[in-house]
C-alpha cells in the first residue's frame, strides 16, 4: 500500500468517526460537552490528513 493510499484509508476512518460521534450527540443529549469535544478533534485529524494528501498529490 502506498502512501496516498494509508491517507486515504485514514480519511475514511475518521469520517466514520466523526459520523459516529455526531449520531451519538443526537441520541445522548446529556453527553454534548464530550462528544462535541471529539467530534471537534476528530474534524481537526481529518483537515490534517486532506492537508497531507493534497501535498502529496501535488509533487
Amino acid at each position: 500500500m502506498i502512501d496516498i493510499d494509508v491517507l486515504k484509508l485514514a480519511l475514511s476512518k475518521e469520517k466514520g468517526a466523526i459520523k459516529m460521534y455526531q449520531d451519538m450527540l443526537a441520541q445522548h443529549p446529556n453527553l454534548t460537552e464530550l462528544l462535541s469535544l471529539l467530534v471537534t478533534e476528530e474534524q481537526k485529524h481529518k483537515m490534517m490528513i486532506e492537508k497531507k494528501i493534497a501535498e502529496l498529490t501535488l509533487d
